[in-house]
C-alpha cells in the first residue's frame, strides 16, 4: 500500500516551518513586523484623512476661478484621486498576478503531485485583503472631504472597499484567460490615466461633484455579495491557473520587490511596464535621411533619431507625458490654488514626464553597445541623449507656464522661465538614467528593509538632485505668485550647471 500524498496545506506548513527554522526569526520579530505594518497603515491613513478633511468643509456651490473661465470644484480633488488610486491598485494587482509564486516556490511546489487548490488558497486572498484596506481608505477620504455624516462616510468607505475587492477577485478569475486579464489591466490603466483629463473636462464644464449619501450603503452590500460569490467561484478555479502564469507573475513580483528595496525606479519600471507588455516584432528604419547629414555630426544625429523613434513607438510614454501634464493643469483649475499644492503637482508632473523621455539612456545603461559603437565621446553621447528630453520637456513646461501666466499674469515671463527650466529637467532625466546599478557583491549595511549596499541612497538621488536644483527659480516664483528678471537670470545659471553635471562622467576605477 503506497503512502498517502500530502495535501497542499501540509506542503505549505512544511515549507513555512523550514523557512522559520533557517531564518532564526522568533515571535518577537513577527510581532515587530506586524507593528511596523500597522503603524505605517495608520500613519498613512491619518495623513490622508487630515489633508482631505481640510479640502472643503464649508464649501458651498461651485466658485469661479480667479480670472473667470474654467473652475474645478474642490470636491473633485478628493473624488478623482480616489478613483485613480483604486484603478492604479487594480492595474498593479493584474501586473503582479494576483496569484503568483516566487522562483523558489515555483520550482518546489509546481512539480509536486498535490492538490493545487489547497496549495494556492492562502496566497489567493492576500491581494483582496490589501484591496479592502486601500478601498476603505479611499472611500473614507471622500467622506472626510465632503462631510456628510458618519453613516454616509462609513457607507462610502464600504462602497469603495467592496468595489476594490470585487475588481481584484475579478482579476484573479481572469488570470487563466490571458486576453481578458490583459484587457482588465489596460482598462484599469486607462481609467487611472484619464483622471487628469476628466478633471480638466469637468473644470471646463463647471460640473459639481456627486454628493455622498446613504444610497452607498445598499450598493456596498450588493457589491459585497457579488465579491463573496466571485470569491467562491475563484476558489473552485484555483487549480486552473497555469504554471507559466504563476511563474511569470512571481518573477515580476520578485523583480518589483527587489527594485523597491534597492530604491531603483528604473528596475521598477522595467518590472511593471516592460515585462508585462507582450513582445512585439522589431521594426527597423533605413534612416536614409542621415546620408544628407554632414558626416561629423552623423553619429549624433543617428543616436538622437533612435531615441526619438523609441519614444514615438511607445504609446505608453507619450500617454505618460500627457497625463503628467494634466496634474499641474488640474491643480491650477481649482478656485484659489495654493502655492504648496501647485508646487507639489508641478514637481510631481515634471518628474513623471521626464521619466518617460529617458528610456533610451536607461537601456543604454543596461546595454551600452550602441553608445560604444558610435565614434563619439561619452560626453557627446550624453549630450545627444539629452536632445529628446529637452524637446519634450520644453513642450511640457511651455504648456504649464502658459497656464501659470493665465493664472498669475505676465505670461511672457512665465513662458521664458519655463523654457529655461526644461533643460535642467532633461539633464536630471539623463543623469538619473545613467546612474550605476547597485552592487550587492560587496559589504552590505543592515537596514529595516534588509541588507543594502552602502551609498545606495546617494546613488538613488542622482537625477532628482538636479531636478531640485533646476526647479529653485520656478518654485520661488510660485511662492511669490509672480516672476522676476532675477529669477530668469538665476535659472540660466542653474540650468547650465545641471547640464554640465549631467555630462560629467567620473573616470573608471582601476582594478587592483
Amino acid at each position: 500500500m503506497s503512502p498517502a500524498l500530502p495535501s497542499g496545506r501540509e506542503v505549505r506548513r512544511a515549507t513555512r516551518d523550514a523557512s522559520n527554522f533557517r531564518s532564526g526569526a522568533g515571535v518577537t520579530d513577527l510581532l515587530g513586523d506586524i507593528y511596523v505594518g500597522l503603524f505605517a497603515v495608520v500613519m498613512a491613513s491619518t495623513l490622508i484623512f487630515s489633508l482631505t478633511s481640510r479640502l472643503a468643509p464649508d464649501e458651498g456651490p461651485l466658485r469661479q476661478s480667479a480670472h473667470g473661465g474654467p473652475g474645478l470644484d474642490v470636491g473633485w480633488i478628493a473624488v478623482l484621486p480616489a478613483i485613480a488610486a483604486v484603478a492604479a491598485f487594480v492595474g498593479l494587482v493584474t501586473r503582479l498576478g494576483p496569484l503568483s509564486l516566487s522562483g523558489a516556490e515555483s520550482v518546489w511546489w509546481l512539480a509536486l503531485p498535490v492538490d493545487r487548490r489547497s496549495l494556492l488558497g492562502p496566497s489567493a486572498y492576500r491581494w483582496p485583503a490589501i484591496g479592502l484596506v486601500v478601498g476603505a481608505v479611499c472611500g473614507a477620504a471622500i467622506g472626510f472631504a465632503m462631510p456628510a455624516g458618519a453613516v454616509t462616510t462609513i457607507g462610502t468607505a464600504a462602497l469603495f472597499a467592496a468595489l476594490t475587492v470585487t475588481l481584484v477577485i475579478t482579476a484573479g478569475l481572469l488570470q487563466s484567460r490571458p486576453g481578458a486579464h490583459r484587457a482588465l489591466r489596460i482598462g484599469a490603466d486607462s481609467v487611472a490615466a484619464a483622471v487628469p483629463l476628466v478633471g480638466i473636462t469637468l473644470a471646463v464644464l463647471r460640473t459639481a461633484p456627486p454628493t455622498p449619501n446613504r444610497l452607498s450603503i445598499p450598493v456596498a452590500v450588493l457589491l459585497a455579495i457579488a465579491a463573496v460569490v466571485l470569491a467562491r467561484r475563484w476558489d473552485r478555479r484555483l487549480d486552473q491557473v497555469r504554471g507559466v502564469s504563476l511563474r511569470h507573475s512571481g518573477a515580476v513580483t520578485d523583480e518589483a520587490l527587489f527594485a523597491v528595496l534597492s530604491l531603483d525606479t528604473r528596475a521598477l519600471g522595467r518590472a511593471l511596464a516592460v515585462r508585462t507588455e507582450p513582445p512585439r516584432r522589431a521594426r527597423s528604419s533605413s534612416l536614409t535621411w542621415l546620408r544628407r547629414v554632414p558626416e561629423p555630426v552623423r553619429p549624433a544625429a543617428a543616436l538622437a533619431t533612435t531615441d526619438a523613434l523609441l519614444f514615438a513607438r511607445t504609446p505608453r510614454q507619450i500617454a505618460q507625458v500627457l497625463v503628467a501634464l494634466g496634474l499641474p493643469v488640474l491643480g491650477l483649475l481649482v478656485p484659489d490654488p495654493g502655492p504648496a499644492s501647485t508646487i507639489v503637482l508641478l514637481l510631481l508632473g515634471a518628474y513623471v514626464a521626464s521619466l518617460a523621455t529617458a528610456e533610451g539612456p536607461r537601456r543604454a545603461q543596461m546595454n551600452p553597445a550602441l553608445d560604444a559603437a558610435l565614434p563619439i565621446g561619452q560626453r557627446w553621447v550624453r549630450l545627444t541623449r539629452m536632445v529628446l528630453p529637452i524637446v519634450v520637456m520644453e513642450f511640457w513646461f511651455l504648456a504649464v507656464t502658459a497656464l501659470l501666466g493665465w493664472r498669475f499674469g505676465d505670461p511672457g515671463w512665465w513662458l521664458l522661465l519655463g523654457a529655461l527650466t526644461a533643460p535642467a529637467w532633461a539633464a536630471a532625466a539623463v543623469r538619473g538614467a545613467y546612474r550605476p546599478e547597485p552592487t550587492f557583491g560587496g559589504p552590505l549595511v543592515a537596514s529595516p528593509m534588509g541588507a543594502l549596499p552602502p551609498g545606495l541612497a546617494s546613488s538613488a538621488m542622482k537625477g532628482p538632485d538636479l531636478a531640485v536644483i533646476g526647479s529653485v527659480s520656478i518654485v520661488v516664483a510660485l511662492i511669490l505668485g509672480a516672476t522676476h528678471p532675477l529669477l530668469v537670470g538665476l535659472q540660466v545659471v542653474l540650468s547650465l550647471i545641471a547640464v554640465l553635471v549631467a555630462l560629467y562622467q567620473p573616470a573608471p576605477k582601476e582594478s587592483v
